[in-house]
């Protein structure tokens, strides 16, 4: 089963009893949102069209528990309630009635630990908070020479071009890639938090 609370940044945290059932939970919202793929994204498809793919392309079916945090805006939801997406699995079922009495716009994120959270919270503040978002683009966009590791360490990672800055951000403040923060500019790292820390109203222990 899911449960979820309230958290900062108009988002809502998701967590299951299972990273296997939160990763079959979230896989095609999270793929209609933000998927590398451009056969997912944006478009309807079938939980079987997305594990072929992912087994054709990485090796196994491992899609659900490889990818362990997840994050989108509420709007995602909608197609899903349309029945576009007919037929819901069991587990997408159930994350939609969590839902089902909300119209407003809010941030869902699914993770099963603390660590897992700051990454994906890191995520909600982008995406609510507009002065965060802007800070952060602005400085990235003039270190752009030196973020190449980093940028690409990101898109070999599975993530698409469209979220690279908000992956960066969220990697840079979580602080739990040890590779990603070795190949990462000192001056970016700092330059990251210092802006984070203007705007993050919750510390998730570790």
């Amino acid at each position: 089963m899911i449960n979820c609370i309230k958290k900062p940044y108009n988002s809502v945290w998701v967590w299951a009893d299972t990273q296997e059932e939160l990763g079959l939970t979230f896989m095609r919202f999270q793929e209609y949102y933000e998927s590398s793929n451009l056969e997912f994204r944006g478009k309807i498809f079938t939980q079987g069209q997305l594990k072929r793919w992912y087994s054709e392309t990485y090796g196994s079916n491992s899609y659900h528990t490889h990818w362990v945090g997840f994050n989108f805006p509420s709007i995602v939801l909608n197609p899903f309630k349309e029945g576009l997406f007919d037929p819901l699995t069991i587990e997408e079922q159930r994350l939609l009635d969590l839902f089902k009495y909300r119209s407003d716009n809010f941030y869902i994120i699914g993770a099963q630990n603390n660590s897992t959270l700051r990454h994906e919270l890191s995520h909600a503040l982008y995406a609510s908070n507009p002065k965060y978002r802007d800070e952060i683009n602005k400085f990235l966009n003039k270190n752009k020479t030196k973020l190449k590791s980093t940028s690409k360490y990101i898109l070999d990672k599975g993530y698409c071009p469209e979220v690279l800055y908000d992956e960066i951000q969220a990697y840079v403040t979580d602080n739990d890639d040890n590779e990603l923060i070795n190949n990462t500019c000192p001056s970016i790292i700092s330059g990251i938090n210092k802006i984070f820390n203007k705007y993050n109203v919750e510390k998730v222990k570790k």
